[in-house]
């Protein structure tokens, strides 16, 4: 039998590798005086849990914004200090993320990010040499190949790049990895584990299951599973 891999100390300097655009800190969420940490993983209940924590957090259980991800009361990275998030993460603290089924994870993310809004298009289009325009549609297999141009950790956008990128798998050992398959058993399994207080779920931004837009594509459904064999490896999917 192979020996346990045992992995340094995380740091907030070797996190930021993973979101060089992007801002670490609204990624990775504190409660210290209840000992946990969340990771945020992008199209996998992201605006559930932040209300959830946001709740445990004030006491307000009837709070509900319109966007959790810019209004929430959640204590801020720097006030609650980078290097006790950093020690939170590597044992210190209860640390938890979720992830999704990969291809129903990408579905997911053509139709909202790609089909139902404009302002992502301009990614896949500059990954594919054209001329950015909003207002042109994206195809499908356009996402497709734009995807598979993009560097995962520089270029792609973390609403579609690997969930084991985003949640940064070779640097944090997490307490739980919930699945949205299986959320509220995994909720409650991370309530008890701990200690947490007994607050309203709202369920946001839940639309109806992607309608297998892959299902008469299997040659794309081929290289959709080759982008992400490894959240497949990982995560058990």
């Amino acid at each position: 039998m192979e020996p346990d891999v045992v992995k340094p100390p995380v740091t907030w300097r070797a996190m930021r590798e993973y979101f060089p655009h992007r801002v670490l800190a609204n990624h990775v969420h504190a409660l210290p005086e209840h000992g946990i940490v969340y990771v945020k993983n992008p199209k996998a209940a992201c605006s559930t849990v932040l209300l959830w924590l946001d709740r445990i957090h004030t006491g307000e259980h009837d709070f509900s914004p319109g966007n959790v991800h810019t209004d929430n009361r959640l204590p801020r990275a720097q006030d609650v200090g980078r290097r006790k998030i950093a020690r939170m993460l590597s044992g210190e603290g209860y640390s938890f993320t979720f992830v999704r089924d990969p291809m129903r994870r990408f579905q997911s993310a053509y139709l909202d990010k790609i089909v139902n809004a404009k302002r992502w298009r301009e990614q896949i289009q500059t990954a594919l040499g054209e001329e950015p325009d909003p207002e042109r549609a994206v195809s499908l297999d356009d996402f497709v190949t734009g995807i598979e141009r993009q560097d995962p950790i520089g270029e792609m956008d973390p609403h579609w790049r690997p969930q084991h990128i985003n949640v940064m798998t070779s640097l944090i050992t997490y307490d739980h990895v919930g699945r949205i398959e299986t959320f509220d058993a995994d909720l409650e399994i991370i309530r008890k584990a701990a200690g947490l207080p007994i607050v309203p779920v709202e369920v946001r931004n839940v639309a109806k299951k992607p309608g297998g837009i892959l299902d008469d594509r299997p040659d794309l459904e081929e290289r959709v599973r080759a982008i992400y064999a490894k959240d497949f490896e990982i995560f058990g999917y």
